[in-house]
This record gives C-alpha cells, sequence and structure tokens, in this order.
C-alpha cells in the first residue's frame, strides 16, 4: 500500500481539526441559541421587572412588595407559563428597577419581563412587546388657584385676547411645565410645545409625587402625566383639594409588557396568558382594584386585543 505524502497527511490533519472545530460549534448552539422559556424551565424562575413608582400600574407597597394593575398581570402570565412548561413549582423574583436600567436588565437577560412600558419604534428596535395590557393617555394637573385663561387654554377651549400676557385672572408670561424625566411624555411635549410655538419652560422631576410638590409649592403652573397616575396620586395626597386633574387628554399610548427581542416561543405563551384572561371576568376585577369599574369602552379593549386560539 502507498503510504500517504506529508502533504497529504498535513491536509488530513488539518480536515480532522476543522471536523473537531465544527463539532464544538454544534455543541455549543442550542446553548447560545436557548430561549427564555428554556432557561425558566431550567431554573424554575421567573425574572419580572418593574418601576416602583408608577402607581397604581406597578409600585412597591408600604412593605416594599410589588403591586399594581401590571403586577397582577405579570402574576398571571406567571401561571400560565408553569402550566405551559408543565412546572410544579415556579418561583416568581420581581425587581424593581430604574427607568434607566429596565429596557437594559432586559436586553441582558437580567429579567425575562418587564411588567409595563409604552412601544416605541425606537424601543422596538432593542425589545419585543405583548400585546397592549391598556391604553393610557397624557393628562395635566394644575392648582385648583391657576389663572382662569391657563386652564382654559389646557383645556383646548377658545380664549379671546393675548394668553400669556400676565395678569390677576390670566397665565403668566412665561410658564414652566414639569414632566416626568426619561418618560415618553417628555419628548411629546417638547415636540407639541415647539410645533405650536409656545413659550414656556419644561422642567423634569423624578416621578408623580416629586411634581405634585413641584406644582404645589408653586415651581411649575401644570404638571404633565399619564392621568391615572395623576389621580391616583392627588386622591393619597395631603391635600388633594388644592390639586386639579384635568378632563382632557392630551395623548393615548399603549401599555404592554416588553421581553427580549426575537424569543417568539416565549412572547406566544405570554401573548396567550394575556389573551386566555382577557376572555374571563378575572381581568374585570383586577382592572376595577385598581381604576374602578371599567366603562364599556375598557371592556371593548380587552376583547379586541385578546388573540383567539
Amino acid at each position: 500500500m502507498k503510504k500517504p505524502s506529508a502533504q497529504g497527511i498535513g491536509h488530513l490533519a488539518r480536515l480532522s481539526a476543522l471536523i473537531g472545530l465544527l463539532l464544538c460549534f454544534g455543541a455549543a448552539t442550542p446553548a447560545l441559541g436557548a430561549g427564555t422559556l428554556d432557561k425558566i424551565k431550567d431554573s424554575g424562575k421567573l425574572i419580572v421587572g418593574y418601576a416602583s413608582d408608577m402607581r397604581p400600574f406597578a409600585y412597591s407597597d408600604a412593605s416594599g412588595k410589588p403591586a399594581g394593575y401590571a403586577i397582577d398581570l405579570c402574576n398571571r402570565v406567571a401561571d400560565g407559563v408553569k402550566g405551559e412548561l408543565k412546572l410544579a413549582v415556579l418561583t416568581v423574583e420581581f425587581v424593581a428597577l430604574s427607568r434607566d436600567e429596565a429596557f437594559r436588565a432586559v436586553e441582558q437577560g437580567k429579567a425575562d419581563l418587564l411588567c409595563g412600558a409604552v412601544p416605541t419604534i425606537e424601543r422596538r428596535a432593542a425589545l419585543d412587546f405583548s400585546i397592549p395590557i391598556m391604553v393610557s393617555g397624557t393628562g395635566v394637573a394644575v392648582r385648583t388657584d391657576a389663572p382662569a385663561r391657563l386652564v382654559a387654554v389646557l383645556t383646548d377651549r377658545e380664549v379671546s385676547g393675548p394668553i400669556w400676557r400676565g395678569s390677576t385672572d390670566q397665565a403668566p408670561q412665561r410658564v414652566v411645565l414639569a414632566v416626568v424625566a426619561g418618560t415618553t411624555v417628555e419628548k411629546a411635549l417638547a415636540t407639541r410645545l415647539k410645533e405650536r410655538r409656545i413659550v414656556a419652560d419644561i422642567v423634569t422631576v423624578k416621578d408623580t409625587d416629586a411634581g405634585l410638590q413641584l406644582l404645589a409649592t408653586h415651581g411649575a403652573q401644570a404638571f404633565f402625566n399619564d392621568r391615572s397616575l395623576l389621580l391616583d396620586a392627588v386622591a393619597r395626597s395631603k391635600s388633594p383639594g388644592d390639586i386639579r386633574v384635568l378632563d382632557r387628554l392630551f395623548r393615548r399610548d399603549i401599555v404592554a409588557l416588553a421581553m427580549r427581542r426575537s424569543d417568539d416561543d416565549f412572547r406566544l405563551a405570554v401573548d396567550r396568558a394575556l389573551s386566555r384572561l382577557y376572555r374571563t371576568q378575572d381581568v374585570v376585577a383586577i382592572y376595577s382594584k385598581y381604576f374602578g369599574a371599567p366603562s364599556g369602552t375598557a371592556l371593548e379593549f380587552f376583547q379586541m386585543v385578546a388573540l383567539p386560539d
């Protein structure tokens, strides 16, 4: 038999090494591509991130435990995932996250689910979102002694004469508007003022309570935030009669649950759990607990967004 040449032996060695390298990559692929459901099944744990200052959507109660409308929905999602994976026990670990770290935590896999967020094009570039859990709306709070003309402008009522000329019954020459930093409302407000050529100063606050405090101490003439958050915070304040939340909604936003991008199986499990909940009276009880009895529009919303089996 003819012995292989040195060149042939070198070729076989390189081929063997290449096959070994491919086999190594092949073995590693399932781990690298493991989805959230695989992770949950292996660990027996679902990690849920939430904002601790978004009452009544999501917040930490007096004992430091997570509470709120979105928290209750996330617990129902956990029950659905537990049943789908046929787990005897599933631990749900809630992690309070700031606005700055919330989306990054989901991207990096430190949280499997984010309990409530407004989907935007920018956010969709990094994350996926569930079917909606609610339609929210941006409202505004003012002091009860706010100038009539300022209230007229904010409620979009027709006014005659100069709007921003100071007098005892008019808005000041240059108003100060407060908004929570890092929210979609902040960007939308700045854009809207520019479009309308309205001269105003925007100041940012860390949360709803801080915004109402600034308003109460005359540090701002109006405070823009989610209307449900404003109503809840005013009702809980020490002097609820000093602040009023106007009826007007300036914009509507869809709220959903956020998760890692391109994880279709997990997103399907989340959407399935929410859809099944929306078709029951349980969702009415959860909604009523935090926002009062749902209107016909709210009930229609749940039926509309629920996906059929």
